[in-house]
Formats: structure tokens, C-alpha cells, sequence
């Protein structure tokens, strides 16, 4: 895939959690901004798109976190570390200077490691816990008022 390509999203990232779902697609539209970016635009445009995907990313890790806790997911502590380590993956990015080219290429390699695999790696296994646990009410975690 070309880096100024944007990264579209697939129903098959869907959990069927409605807060987390809508979450993902939030992250999928801030990452997909920076492609919007071209040569006119200013380093500030650039470092604007990055920390707001970054705070988001971590505004989502901490709901998701909470939900998983508030379903007793067996697995919360594992995915946290995996959590940890995407955000310490970003703020390296961001604190490395780089042009927009190449900061385009590596959030395309970030952005297809937190949104993609990660959906449907580690995200997808809270989905089948879900589902084994019939009393589990998933619209508990609904903040698509947010």
C-alpha cells in the first residue's frame, strides 16, 4: 500500500461493543487526517494530528481497560502491557523528528499495528469472552455520546 494512502476501515474490525467500536472508527479518522496533509502543510498541522491521535489512543486504551475490568476479563493484564507498549511506541514517533513523508510511513506501520492487528488480535478475544458470558450487558459500555 502506497504511504499516502489512507487506511480504511472494515466491518470485520467490529466487536459488537458499541463504546469500543465507535472508538476504533475515531481512531481510524484521526490517523487517516495525516494523510490529508500534503507538502503546504505546516509542521504544526503535523504535530496537532499526531497528539491527538496519541491522547486518543490512550483516552481509548483507558475505556477499553475499563471495560474489560468491569466484565472481568481474564486476560486485562496482559493486554494493558500490550497497551503500554503501543503508547510508548507513539510517543517515541513523536518525539523523533522526522519529514511528513516519513512520518506518514511510520504511523501507516503504527496505525496497522494498534488498529488493525490489535483489533483483531488481541480486541477480538474481549469479543469471544463476551460472547461465552451471556450476562454480560455490552451496551454497559456505550459512550458514543462522547
Amino acid at each position: 500500500m502506497p504511504s499516502n494512502k489512507k487506511i480504511p476501515w472494515s466491518d470485520e474490525y467490529n466487536l459488537g461493543i458499541k463504546g469500543i467500536d465507535f472508538q476504533h472508527k475515531k481512531l481510524f479518522d484521526l490517523v487517516n487526517r495525516l494523510y490529508d496533509l500534503d507538502d503546504s502543510s505546516s509542521k504544526e498541522d503535523l504535530r496537532v494530528i499526531l497528539y491527538e491521535f496519541s491522547d486518543y489512543v490512550k483516552t481509548h486504551f483507558s475505556d477499553e481497560e475499563a471495560y474489560m475490568e468491569s466484565i472481568n476479563y481474564p486476560e486485562l493484564e496482559k493486554h494493558k502491557l500490550i497497551h503500554q507498549h503501543i503508547v510508548e511506541t507513539l510517543i517515541n514517533l513523536i518525539n523523533k523528528p522526522a519529514t511528513l513523508a516519513v512520518v506518514k510511513t511510520k504511523m501507516r506501520v503504527v496505525a496497522k499495528r494498534v488498529l488493525i492487528e490489535h483489533i483483531i488480535d488481541e480486541d477480538m478475544k474481549i469479543r469471544e469472552f463476551v460472547d461465552l458470558h451471556e450476562d454480560i450487558d455490552e451496551d454497559v459500555f456505550d459512550i458514543t455520546d462522547l
